[in-house]
């Protein structure tokens, strides 16, 4: 039973003045925290971007912290004349850095084991018969990567950075173990499940689109690109039939609906598939 001789209402004022002195006070150093911390991933980012040589990172970074530099000018950091005496060494080294970036880029390739199209002009450069596109902005020392179903990463373009990033995505599309019958059976599987939703008939036909969007809303981690590599490896080894069902790959002239495939497989762009009985 509740104590009816308890009142708290001479005690309320006291506690909310205290509760709002606490809350100012946790506010005020949580964004003091978050302060030293934005300091703290400046210095570790340009820390790690002069030990492995990366002036094109190093006159980025700095470049994109501008507002920081200014503050640091006005209250007379004693860091100021260190970071701007780096800023304009960065800055020559990434604009002679561009001049060499060919060759440069020819030979950490093949140190990488990366095979650069021999139809790839600078400052284009392809990989895997063009699925994997560079291009490279030489006045903005950029570094932009994509493949035929998106845009992948931009980067300062220091060779080793360029290297990394090409390396991480070609091994991610290429250096996965495909399961032809795995795969097909995941297709065919979907294109039912697309079908019952739309209240169609099995053999109809269905864009290859629809197929990669209920994947995409159902499937965790799952990438078109991938899917794309994928379907071209299993065009490629021809493991077409399941269950008493062939897949059948139909074109289409509608280069945004449509996937152009990879490799050998490539006959155009594919925009529809379909199962019929084998």
């Amino acid at each position: 039973m509740a104590n009816t001789a308890f009142s708290g209402e001479a005690f309320r004022g006291n506690l909310e003045e205290f509760i709002h002195e606490a809350r100012s006070s946790a506010e005020r150093l949580h964004n003091e925290w978050q302060a030293a911390d934005g300091v703290r991933i400046f210095w570790d980012a340009l820390a790690s971007y002069v030990a492995k040589g990366w002036v094109c990172h190093i006159h980025d970074h700095l470049d994109k912290e501008k507002e920081r530099l200014r503050q640091w000018r006005t209250a007379g950091h004693p860091a100021i004349t260190t970071l701007e005496n780096l800023y304009r060494e960065a800055k020559s080294a990434a604009d002679k850095g561009m001049v060499a970036f060919p060759g440069d880029l020819e030979r950490a390739c093949a140190e990488s084991n990366l095979q650069i199209d021999r139809t790839s002009r600078e400052p284009h450069y392809t990989f895997q018969n063009g699925f994997l596109e560079l291009d490279v902005d030489t006045g903005k020392h950029q570094a932009h990567l994509k493949d035929r179903e998106a845009r992948l990463a931009t980067v300062p373009a220091d060779i080793g950075a360029v290297i990394e990033v090409v390396t991480t995505e070609y091994k991610r599309l290429f250096g996965r173990q495909f399961e032809g019958e795995k795969f097909l059976r995941k297709l065919r599987s979907n294109y039912q499940a697309v079908l019952k939703k739309e209240n169609l008939r099995d053999g109809e036909v269905l864009p290859i689109r629809r197929i990669t969007h209920r994947l995409g809303k159902n499937e965790k981690g799952f990438h078109t690109d991938e899917f794309l590599i994928d379907l071209s490896r299993l065009a490629e080894e021809g493991q077409l039939e399941i269950d008493g069902m062939r897949l059948d790959l139909q074109q289409t002239k509608d280069t945004n609906q449509g996937m152009l495939l990879h490799g050998v497989a490539s006959r155009g762009y594919i925009g529809f598939i379909v199962f019929r009985k084998a």
